[in-house]
């Protein structure tokens, strides 16, 4: 059985192009999030929610916990 209203949205995160002053919804900051993850050091202002603060403490855990292996 195939449920009909399954659908996929696709993200090409190199084609993503705002800068910081140009985030004004939730999921401008998520792909901008996604995008620069690998180079913020600490969490910016604009990110500062329960929820990005909580994916902050996860990926600081999990590159603590990758050095270990």
């Amino acid at each position: 059985m195939v449920y009909n209203k399954l659908g996929f949205k696709f993200l090409e995160l190199p084609n993503f192009a705002k800068k910081e002053s140009d985030l004004l919804t939730d999921t401008d900051k998520w792909v901008y999030l996604l995008k620069y993850m690998s180079t913020l050091n600490k969490i910016p202002v604009y990110l500062r929610k329960p929820i990005f603060e909580k994916l902050f403490n996860i990926a600081e855990y999990s590159k603590l916990f990758s050095l270990g292996v």
